[in-house]
This record gives structure tokens, sequence and C-alpha cells, in this order.
């Protein structure tokens, strides 16, 4: 399935001039010495963060289990985790085509994803039957947490539910077969230059939310471009699998096609990672105001999306190559994070999916 010609021709990511926009340069004071060495003390916190994850590959390592305590059972792991880091560095340099497709599907899911940054499939309506039974206690437990405590937005914690790899072992095992019979193995390890396998499964379950613009304060209303984002996480790739019909009204994944082109630097993928780290991307009045304290060159966010002011070129850039991934074109697509992208923003009923993160897996 193609993107019908659409392609985000920009050879890099919105860069959004923060003096002009209407919720922070022209209505936000100048900062005063104070508020910019603040500043400067959350970005050198969030950088810190992004730098080191990035050098350790963190999102190829094992993460620790369910209830440990995370210092101890880093330290704990931290020889498996030096020796992971070796062995992963060794093999890529080793790696060169070894993980070309081998199969029909492996190729047909490729192709899409290099030249898009999205590959749309379709699975059987059987296998996702079993999948949607495999996780029924799951889905009850995420509808009455729903319930009792509705989501503020479309990210929020209330939205997923994290299958814990150990408890939840026979879900893995079924995610990873799955994922392995349409191709979605091949293409991404190909695509990586890795081995890969479904690292982490997420239930996901969406409503309608609405609210104010996140600018209501300074009578801003809220942009067409809400949600649009780049993952802070890096060289993995992510999927998503639809457990009920999925509509343009009720949170299809949509991507910016062609948008993995744009992300291909390592400072500016830094600055904006540093930022969601530090908290400083937030959009509320006083996180606003520390933001508009860095520099210019620093002024960079991951979430994006809800500072593209409507009608700007950067903010028609992304609607008009946006594509939503609705289930006439398939029921589940491979995705490269690192482009364009918003999901679960639904303006009408509810949508049921899986979400999956694909990485390096310990050996």
């Amino acid at each position: 399935m193609r993107s019908d010609g659409k392609s985000y021709q920009n050879d890099a990511l919105p860069a959004i001039d923060y003096d002009k926009h209407p919720a922070y340069g022209r209505v936000l004071p100048m900062a005063m010495l104070g508020a910019r060495l603040k500043a400067m003390v959350y970005f050198g916190y969030g950088l810190t963060q992004a730098s080191s994850r990035r050098v350790v590959d963190i999102e190829h390592l094992p993460h620790p289990a369910e209830g440990d305590q995370k210092i101890s059972s880093v330290a704990r792991l931290l020889p498996t985790y030096l020796r992971l880091i070796l062995l992963q560095r060794l093999s890529r340099l080793a790696a060169g085509n070894s993980f070309k497709p081998k199969t029909a599907r492996g190729t047909e899911l490729l192709e899409p994803l290099q030249r898009d940054g999205v590959a749309p499939f379709r699975i059987t309506a059987d296998k996702i039957a079993e999948l949607r039974n495999l996780l029924a206690p799951q889905i009850k437990t995420l509808e009455q947490q729903l319930s009792a405590k509705p989501a503020a937005n479309p990210y929020a914690d209330e939205t997923r539910l994290v299958l814990d790899p150990a408890s939840a072992a026979d879900i893995y095992q079924a995610v990873n077969q799955l994922a392995g019979d349409s191709g979605v193995l091949e293409a991404a390890s190909a695509y990586l230059k890795r081995p890969v396998g479904v690292g982490q499964v997420a239930l996901q379950i969406n409503d309608q939310t609405s609210g104010p613009s996140e600018f209501a304060d300074v009578g801003v209303e809220a942009s067409p471009c809400n949600h649009f984002h780049v993952d802070t996480s890096f060289n993995i790739l992510r999927a998503v699998i639809y457990l009920s019909d999925t509509s343009a009204s009720n949170g299809p994944l949509t991507y910016v096609v062609g948008s993995q082109r744009a992300a291909n630097g390592v400072w500016d993928g830094l600055v904006r990672s540093a930022n969601d780290y530090s908290g400083l991307s937030a959009t509320w009045p006083s996180a606003r105001e520390l933001f508009f304290a860095l520099p210019e060159g620093l002024r960079r966010k991951a979430t994006f999306g809800v500072d593209l002011a409507a009608e700007t070129d950067q903010a028609n850039a992304v609607i008009n190559n946006q594509w939503a991934v609705t289930s006439d074109i398939g029921n589940a697509a491979l995705y490269d994070p690192a482009g364009i992208h918003r999901d679960g923003v639904v303006s009408q009923g509810r949508r049921i999916a899986v979400t999956l993160k694909l990485t390096e897996l310990a050996r």
C-alpha cells in the first residue's frame, strides 16, 4: 500500500521561531539572568540523560524486572550491560547485509519502511481474535483503570498497560511469533541492521479526550498539529496492531510520510530529547517561561506539534503529508518513531490496540 505520493520535503524537523510565537515571544517578557541560568541547569540535566542513553544504546538493554529497585538492579546487571554493549557493537560492525529479508513478506515491508518511514500490513482476522483473547485479562484491567480515572490526553499513563516480560511470557512469545510470521522482524532487522525482536508489549485503550487549548491562558487556539512529535528513543522501531476497527475518527496511527529522513541530526535530536527529559517542553505557563529563557539555538522540542501555529509553512508541511493508517489500509503498521507521528488521538468512539517496541534482545 503506497502513501498516495505524499512526502515531507523539508530536510530538517520543524525549527519554530519562538520569538514570534503568539504564546511565547509575543506575550512573554525577556528572561532575566536568573531564569536563563535556571533554564540551562534544567537543560543540562536533560542533556546528560539524553547523551548517556544514546552512548550506552539503552533501548537495546534489558530493563530491570517489574518491582525491582532501579539502582540496585542496574548495579546487579552492570556486568551484563557491559557485555551486551560490547557484543552488540561488534556484531553490528560485522553485520554487512546479513540482515537482508529472506522472505517476500519481509521485503514487502522493508521497501515502504525505507521510503516512507511507515509500512502498513494486514493480520488475519483469526490471529487478531487470538491475540485479543490472550489479552482479555489485561483489557479488562485497563478498562477498569480508565473507568476509575479517565485519561486527560492520548499519551497519559492511564491509556497504557505495559506488560512485564517475566509475568507475561506467553504473550511475548505469541507476539514475537506473530511479528516473525508477518515479516516484521525481518524488515525491522534489515532496517536497523541488527537482530531484533519484540522487546516491549503494551496494551493501549484510547477514548475521546477534549479540553481547552494548551495556550488558552493567552487566547491562542490549539494547533491542528497538536500531538505530532518524534520519539526521544532512538535506533528502534515501533509497531501498532489494532484490536478494534480503526477509522479516521478513532485514533489511527498518523505518520508524516518521509519525515524520518529529516530526523538525521545527532545534535538536534539530543537537544529535543534533553528538553523533553527535563520537562522544558511542557506547555503550562511557568514551563513556557523557562523554555523561552533558553538560548534560541536550544529551543527545540521532540513534542513540537502543539507549538506549530496554524497556516504556517511548517504546519502545512506536516498536515499536507500526514497519512492516517486506518483499518481499510491495514490493521497493523511498522514505523520509524524518529519520523513525525501521532497515535491514539480519538475524536469519536474508542480504539483498542497493542503497541510493540522492536529492539535488539539480550543474547
